[in-house]
């Protein structure tokens, strides 16, 4: 960040990075419970942000708001409804969209069908983030809150070495991506692309992925389909990868046809 000097960069410190990339889960706890999570006190990191790219982030209690519409918590029932974020932010939406559907999971399943059913919640949440910055800790964001459930649910630590772990990890990476909503483009010029995760079973998945601009291939589409079934809605075109059908804990391994 440059302040007051002028134009503010998106830079990212090997801190920052570390908030998704490597960042360890340790605690001493014995028993788990979920943890609120803490909402930032300021709607604006600073003018220059907001000038340069409209950014001003949304209250917790407004998300909350928007999201208790009946319309809306049917979709976050439907383990496989589509949500789509195009302006991710550091991830508000995006965090409760999951807490709200792993409680769900959490109340509709066994210790043996969780973690499927949990990785199935996140597989159709997506979001797109300009800022580099607010992309690391969005990701973030959205592990903590997995871990937050797993912890609770299973009581004991969620280690990153296992399947599940990595699991969701790779699905949050691969569905959270920087980029330029407007333009379909990242900020190495290329096409946004995005994952279908198919399913094949309860436990199986078949992945493939295509550019976010396909999805509005039509013109006459409604660009207000918004975060809500717009995949379900607009996916018509031709993927343009396929991978393998393998076990949804097993997606990290990402093997090409």
């Amino acid at each position: 960040m440059t302040g007051k000097k002028g134009i503010e960069q998106s830079s990212i410190t090997q801190e920052e990075i570390s908030l998704f990339n490597d960042k360890e889960y340790v605690t001493e706890r014995t028993h788990y419970e979920l943890q609120e999570t803490v909402e930032a006190k300021e709607l604006i990191k600073s003018k220059v942000r907001v000038q340069s790219h409209g950014e001003v982030f949304t209250p917790k209690w407004m998300v909350q708001k928007m999201l208790a519409e009946p319309t809306i918590q049917e979709k976050i029932c439907d383990l496989h409804a589509t949500f789509l974020e195009p302006s991710a932010g550091e991830g508000a939406f995006l965090r409760e969209i999951v807490h709200q559907r792993l409680t769900y999971v959490d109340q509709s399943s066994t210790k043996s069908t969780w973690i499927p059913k949990a990785l199935w919640a996140l597989m159709s949440i997506y979001g797109i983030e300009l800022l580099p910055d607010n992309l690391i800790k969005a990701r973030a964001a959205m592990m903590d809150v997995v871990i937050n459930h797993y912890q609770t649910v299973m009581q004991k630590q969620l280690s990153s070495n296992t399947d599940f772990y990595k699991a969701a990890h790779y699905v949050i990476a691969t569905n959270i991506v920087q980029g330029n909503t407007l333009e379909y483009t990242n900020n190495q010029g290329q096409l946004i692309e995005f994952s279908h995760w198919w399913p094949v079973d309860d436990k199986k998945v078949q992945r493939e992925v295509f550019t976010y601009k396909s999805l509005f291939a039509d013109e006459s589409a409604d660009e207000t389909v918004g975060q809500l079934d717009l995949f379900d809605e607009l996916l018509a075109s031709e993927p343009t990868r396929e991978y393998q059908v393998c076990d949804v804990t097993k997606v990290y391994k990402g093997e090409l046809k």
